[in-house]
């Protein structure tokens, strides 16, 4: 009857692994007003920085998890990426802009 025991232990503690990590996904997902909050927040930063001068909007992408803006792509100038990170900064909402801008008209 002990010879059982061992392996039945181990059955419940991987079955408990399991179900908690099952459990923490289940909180990291995001529910509808997240997704929207997001999707608003996107567009206004992706309007904010589409105004500077030396932006075009086939050459910056824009994306925003979690108030966490991302711009990447190119611009004219230093001073544009500059000036498209601070519009950036400047949305309300933004909690932190993340870049990978180059320069130049390649």
């Amino acid at each position: 009857m002990h010879q059982y025991r061992i392996p039945r232990l181990l059955a419940i503690a991987a079955l408990a692994a399991t179900l908690g990590a099952c459990a923490s996904h289940e909180r990291e997902q995001r529910n509808t007003a997240q997704y929207t909050d997001d999707t608003t927040l996107n567009t206004n930063v992706q309007t904010a920085v589409l105004g500077v001068p030396g932006v075009h909007a086939n050459d910056l992408q824009v994306s925003t998890y979690d108030g966490v803006v991302k711009l990447r792509g190119k611009v004219d100038s230093q001073m544009a990426a500059q000036n498209a990170i601070q519009a950036a900064r400047q949305v309300q909402g933004v909690k932190k802009v993340d870049y990978d801008i180059d320069v130049g008209n390649q």
